[in-house]
């Protein structure tokens, strides 16, 4: 491949005017505090604002005709895109306002090698926070992908060669270590499996419940297994961890809030499963010093109820959150390092999903772009990926 410069078209820019809305009377931080631009919003499935992607000094603030002024009558947060109302601000968390403010969108173009031996490069489809690469022609070959991003003006861009395929991903996904649930599916007897998880295993932001994980995973058990009856549950509830599952004691939110009608491990005990699926990215921040009990007592608990159990690595979520510089960087969290350590030693099975996005990049895909919210929700791809190391553990 040329190793000359590419240059492409800028990234697209979007005006919006007039959006109408209240300011909370808070300090807005980070993406979960404080109004978010409706816009951003709604493009990065309703949760992600698609950091960095907004012009902080575009957004002008008006009431009643009059403009309001940053600092003084409202704040807001230049990373992420949420806004609030000042101490002392002149308008209320009643009073109707509009907001002027302009953002970019990412694209993923193509180096591509056409059937006449031409390199072009092809533009791709823009979008907040999941583009994708342009389709291929007959008799074409994708060489490269190039990621366009916010603001950029066509040259600042990040080259990805497309160095292997997915089937070349190298991974530590544990097949034959679930020898009592096979044992039933190759004798058809019904077999019953829960996936256990937070808002990822709910379906993160898939596109559709059919494109979760979890269905994707039945769906392929049940191509694999034709002969077997298979339920497959979810057993999850987004923004939680292990920890508040096994101690929901602890959790003041859990215990607090009667709209989740909790009860804890108790709810995946009463599937009586014979397998246990387990997704908790966000164990990955616990204390890593509790891994090692932790983890046993899960086991205990499982083995208790004479089911199986597989752990599942979770995907990358954004780089400030996995300590990285780069998006081709190694997985480094302490959790996923334990996770693949204590199934190794114990022989549990283990669904490596993390190594499958670290492999992303070597397929010309920056793994940034399976995050449809922009921080830790995968689109329908990524959830792809789940389900695909799942079923190797069924071999």
């Amino acid at each position: 491949m040329d190793a000359s410069p590419i240059q492409t078209e800028p990234a697209e820019i979007v005006e919006v005017k007039g959006e109408e809305g209240v300011l909370p009377d808070v300090a807005p931080k980070g993406w979960a505090c404080g109004r978010r631009l409706d816009r951003l919003g709604h493009a990065a499935g309703g949760l992600g604002p698609g950091v960095r992607a907004f012009d902080p000094g575009s957004v002008v603030v008006r009431h009643a005709d009059c403009l309001l002024e940053e600092g003084k009558d409202y704040l807001l947060d230049h990373e992420w895109g949420t806004m609030g109302l000042a101490p002392g601000s002149t308008v209320t968390n009643e009073d109707r306002v509009e907001i002027d403010y302009r953002y970019s969108l990412l694209r993923l173009d193509s180096l591509v090698l056409t059937g006449g031996g031409q390199r072009v490069v092809r533009r791709g489809q823009s979008d907040l926070t999941v583009p994708e690469p342009p389709a291929l022609g007959e008799g074409e070959r994708r060489e490269a992908n190039i990621l366009v991003p916010y603001f950029s003006d066509g040259g600042d861009v990040d080259v990805y060669p497309i160095l292997e395929t997915p089937a070349q991903a190298q991974t530590l996904t544990t097949p034959g270590r679930i020898p009592n649930t096979m044992a039933k599916i190759w004798a058809g007897r019904p077999v019953k499996i829960v996936c256990w998880g937070d808002s990822v295993t709910e379906g993160g932001d898939a596109s559709s419940p059919g494109k979760k994980y979890v269905s994707v995973f039945a769906e392929m058990l049940r191509e694999k297994f034709p002969e077997c009856d298979f339920t497959v549950k979810p057993v999850c509830l987004g923004g939680s961890n292990s920890d508040q599952w096994l101690h929901p004691e602890k959790s003041e939110r859990l215990r607090d809030d009667a709209s989740l009608h909790w009860v804890g491990w108790q709810a995946v005990a009463d599937e009586k499963p014979d397998l246990i699926t387990l997704e908790f990215v966000n164990d990955a921040g616990l204390e890593p010093r509790t891994y090692e009990e932790h983890y046993a007592d899960i086991v205990r608990r499982t083995r208790e109820l004479g089911a199986e159990l597989v752990l599942i690595t979770p995907h990358f979520t954004r780089p400030s959150m996995m300590g990285f510089e780069s998006l081709r960087d190694e997985e480094k969290r302490a959790y996923v390092l334990f996770l693949r350590k204590f199934s190794e030693g114990r022989r549990l099975a283990l669904a490596d999903a993390s190594s499958r996005w670290g492999h992303l990049w070597k397929e010309g895909i920056p793994y940034m772009t399976l995050l449809r919210n922009g921080i830790n929700h995968p689109e329908d791809r990524g959830h792809a990926l789940f389900a695909e190391e799942l079923i190797r553990c069924f071999g």
